[in-house]
């Protein structure tokens, strides 16, 4: 006979329910030394808590990450994506459901990825240590001001002094439609010149995840560098963002790399 509250050997072999699925992934984050050796699942199982019947927390992390693809986009949408998604991918296996999962869940997923960005963001002091030498520095500071599947096109300008140091973090000077982006140059330029800009990099969102340019993208591209010219800071590049696993996994398209001439 059993002391009433724990479980035997066999139950725990057998029952895989919210108390048991529960500690497991917080004991295996405490045993590693290192956390970036930690799976991804363990650390979203750890932020779930909970599984539930027929479906240990370990089982539902891992499906919940495989419906985005990557533990990257997932932490990279808010809570409406998680909820759009979990939704998607319920519909589309009806046998290995991520259940029990709704606003509540997908808020405090998103609240806590939150605080991962934020953390991304550096403070004045760090910036201005930072020297943004092509797109890929540059795109590292813009992703932190996009979140996936955003249903509207932003656009971010990024200063820089002389010496290529961003001057404050990138502003958002404009929000466009699902399709569409209101990036005129003027309000480009007015704040860039507003912070005294040296030189400029921009760069807007594809809601759809795919950061391939259109020929609109180009013709705004080719409207900014005249203006560039005009108001004498230089436009280092364009880069249009897409989903993180688009473009072979860079995540953007530099359109300095597509048609360098527009910057001569």
């Amino acid at each position: 006979m059993r002391m009433a509250g724990k479980l035997t050997d066999c139950e725990k072999n057998n029952f895989r329910g919210a108390y048991v699925s529960d500690e497991l992934p917080r004991e295996q984050f405490k045993r590693t030394a290192n956390p970036r050796e930690v799976p991804d699942e363990t650390l979203v199982a750890i932020l779930l808590r909970t599984g539930t019947h027929g479906c240990d927390v370990k089982e539902l992390a891992r499906r919940l990450v495989g419906a985005f693809g990557s533990l990257r986009a997932l932490v990279s949408s808010d809570w409406r994506s998680i909820l759009a998604r979990v939704k998607e991918y319920n519909k589309a296996n009806p046998r290995a459901r991520i259940a029990g999962f709704g606003e509540v869940k997908c808020l405090e997923l998103a609240a806590a990825f939150e605080l991962g960005r934020r953390r991304q963001r550096l403070a004045p002091g760090d910036l201005h240590e930072l020297r943004i030498v092509d797109a890929n520095t540059a795109y590292a500071l813009f992703r932190t001001c996009f979140t996936v599947d955003d249903e509207q096109e932003n656009v971010f300008v990024l200063a820089l002094d002389a010496d290529r140091k961003p001057i404050c973090e990138p502003f958002l000077v404009s929000r466009g439609t699902t399709n569409a982006t209101l990036m005129h140059p003027r309000e480009v330029f007015k704040q860039a010149l507003r912070w005294g800009a040296h030189s400029i990099y921009v760069a807007h969102n594809h809601p759809s995840g795919n950061p391939n340019p259109g020929a609109q993208d180009f013709e705004r591209t080719n409207e900014l560098a005249k203006v560039a010219k005009i108001a004498d800071i230089r436009l280092r590049d364009h880069l249009v963002l897409g989903s993180p696993e688009s473009n072979g996994g860079s995540g953007y398209v530099s359109i300095r790399d597509c048609y360098p001439d527009i910057f001569k």
